[in-house]
């Protein structure tokens, strides 16, 4: 064991968490391009924090009795620390408050509790709303496109991070807005004085803050989105599954192209076999707003075979499931088929790829593929047709015009 060292430092001048995580961030897309569950997993460390041994004995003790995997990804993180030079932080994570610093902040956030299911979500919300009102003092005059678009064009901001500004932004525009078009009769007192509030910024601010673009090159594009198994892999992939809760799961991630959260979710009544339909509550939707896609045949018939099987009669199709469990499962078949040994190109992500590239090569129309993948935008999806186009480039493009 090392020795502890203990911090006998007053807490000026050592930062919080929270500034550690967003340096290791720009960081992290500095260095590699991207950030991926690095960021998630250094967070989830910095909540145990505790004052006293620094920081890196803290990390070596973490780490010591996990996988090799996971000891990869946070070993990340130590190389920042011991770059940067941190011993030290204030664990400002495990605060019950959120930044709601602004008051139209707080109300936005409470008329959308329904939407922001997790703390994370209204935390991440709060956070972006609260920097963007910082920038313009508070002061919602100011509160217009020109802005907006430094805000969210930060040079040192990843291309998701753009996106994500962007759609908080624009979110709370549209609640704005909504407040400014609704007739004043059909509000309360308090509503009253809240459209009066947000009645000083322009509607037409709002609608093209609302419009703002993000553009990103196509080498930038590819950077988030991981590569694809073949349909021969799909299918190996499933043959080597010990047990039928494992094929059941994997199916509806490979086949229907589910995400973990939406598998974890999922419910006995939302699988309608007959009908070769599933309920599905997506990402940042409340369980009042499921959507029914299609059944493909083979994950119908593996989780039907599950759930018969495993007597499963009511609430969770898989209730004793983790998360962490799923991903260990994929990234053990992964290894099996040797996919492992390409690092980064195949993450359990990549079956709801595979699921979304198998479809568009077998010629689904784009729009069934966004509502079966519950693509919020038809420019996530076009990325299916652009790996298409990438894969066939040169097998057709003629070398003799």
């Amino acid at each position: 064991m090392k020795p502890v060292k203990i911090n006998t430092s007053v807490k000026k001048g050592i930062p919080p968490a929270s500034r550690v995580l967003a340096e290791y961030e720009l960081w992290l897309n500095k260095h590699y391009g991207k950030v991926g569950n690095y960021l998630t997993n250094a967070k989830t460390f910095l909540k145990t924090y505790k004052e006293g041994p620094e920081l890196i004995y803290q990390l070596d003790n973490y780490m010591e009795d996990m996988g090799l995997t996971m000891q990869s990804i946070l070993r990340r993180f130590k190389r920042f620390l011991e770059e940067k030079e941190m011993q030290f932080v204030v664990n400002d994570l495990l605060e019950k408050k959120l930044p709601l610093g602004n008051i139209y902040v707080k109300l936005f956030l409470a008329s959308r509790r329904d939407r922001l299911r997790g703390e994370y979500s209204l935390s991440s919300y709060a956070t972006v709303l609260n920097q963007f009102f910082n920038l313009i003092n508070n002061d919602l005059q100011f509160f217009n496109k020109r802005r907006a678009e430094k805000f969210i064009h930060a040079p040192a901001l990843s291309d998701f991070t753009k996106r994500f500004y962007k759609s908080v932004l624009k979110t709370f525009c549209d609640w704005a807005l909504l407040y400014q078009i609704t007739d004043s009769k059909d509000l309360s007192t308090e509503q009253l004085m809240v459209k009066k509030g947000l009645g000083l910024i322009s509607p037409h601010a709002l609608r093209e803050i609302s419009s703002i673009k993000v553009q990103h090159s196509r080498e930038q594009a590819k950077r988030y989105h991981k590569d694809s198994l073949s349909i021969k892999q799909r299918d190996r992939l499933l043959k080597i599954c010990n047990t039928q809760r494992e094929r059941a799961v994997i199916s509806l991630l490979a086949w229907n192209g589910l995400r973990t959260i939406e598998v974890l979710r999922l419910t006995v009544p939302d699988c309608q076999f007959r009908e070769k339909k599933i309920a599905i509550w997506g990402k940042g939707k409340s369980s009042r707003h499921k959507e029914v896609i299609r059944l493909f045949d083979v994950p119908g018939k593996e989780v039907h075979k599950y759930i018969r099987e495993n007597a499963v009669a009511k609430g969770k199709a898989f209730p004793s499931i983790t998360k962490k469990e799923i991903v260990d499962l994929i990234e053990e078949k992964f290894e099996r088929l040797g996919l492992t040994k390409q690092k980064g190109k195949f993450t359990p992500h990549s079956l709801r790829h595979t699921a979304g590239q198998i479809m568009y090569d077998r010629g689904v129309p784009l729009e069934f593929i966004q509502k079966t993948l519950g693509h919020a935008s038809m420019e996530t999806t076009m990325v299916y047709a652009q790996k298409a186009i990438d894969r066939k480039y040169f097998k057709a493009m003629p070398r003799d015009i």
